[in-house]
């Protein structure tokens, strides 16, 4: 297995690269979305910002991620909230339609989205069939159940403080957790036995006589 830091930043940036690279292709092979009346949107996350249905919004104690630019996620989270009234009024379309500008329909949504906490929201979620999800930060993602679950932290007893762990799993199975070099001197007494043959003696003469003395015991 080989990866490349170059090639996982490129990838981490998938989104900009691929647009940008199919724009250079005609703009009747490559148009914008229905719901934008064709229009391309600018690369990449940019052509986000002006979402409405498809836009983070602050809770009681936090952030969630509305997703609900596919017709039937905007219809279930109205009828769970007792507002069928806003997808009355604007429904959108069938498929990806953020509702992009729609400064009333924005506000609406931000007052309804304070009444309730980040978790209220995800169960909400789960139970009307919409598309709801946390906004962690780098401060709280480890409470985050998936990021538990997927990847947590390796542990300090380990490798000396809680890092990150290489986001890979081989055949199902993350990677074994890696140990912390050794320290100075750990190893004398097995590479003067193993390696050149010395018995105890011989060592505790040689570490007596300073042998060693760079070794950290």
């Amino acid at each position: 297995m080989e990866m490349a830091q170059s090639d996982a930043s490129a990838y981490m940036d998938w989104y900009r690269i691929e647009t940008e690279r199919a724009y250079l292709r005609p703009e009747d092979e490559v148009t914008g979305n229905p719901s934008d009346d064709y229009e391309r949107r600018p690369a990449g996350l940019a052509g986000m910002w002006e979402g409405v249905r498809y836009q983070i919004y602050e809770a009681r104690d936090g952030h969630v991620l509305l997703m609900a630019s596919e017709q039937s996620f905007w219809k279930n989270f109205c009828a769970g909230i007792g507002r069928m009234d806003l997808f009355e009024r604007w429904p959108g379309s069938k498929y990806a339609d953020h509702a992009r500008g729609n400064k009333e329909l924005q506000s609406e949504l931000r007052d309804i989205f304070r009444t309730r906490t980040v978790a209220e929201w995800i169960d909400f979620a789960g139970a009307h069939d919409t598309t709801i999800a946390v906004v962690n930060t780098t401060a709280n993602i480890g409470d985050d159940p998936q990021f538990r679950h997927r990847m947590g932290f390796l542990p300090v007893e380990a490798v000396g403080c809680e890092q990150l762990p290489l986001p890979i799993f081989v055949s199902g199975a993350p990677l074994p957790v890696p140990t912390m070099a050794p320290t100075v001197g750990q190893h004398t007494d097995e590479v003067m036995t193993e390696v050149l043959g010395k018995d105890s003696a011989e060592i505790a003469r040689l570490r007596t006589e300073g042998a060693f003395d760079g070794d950290v015991r």
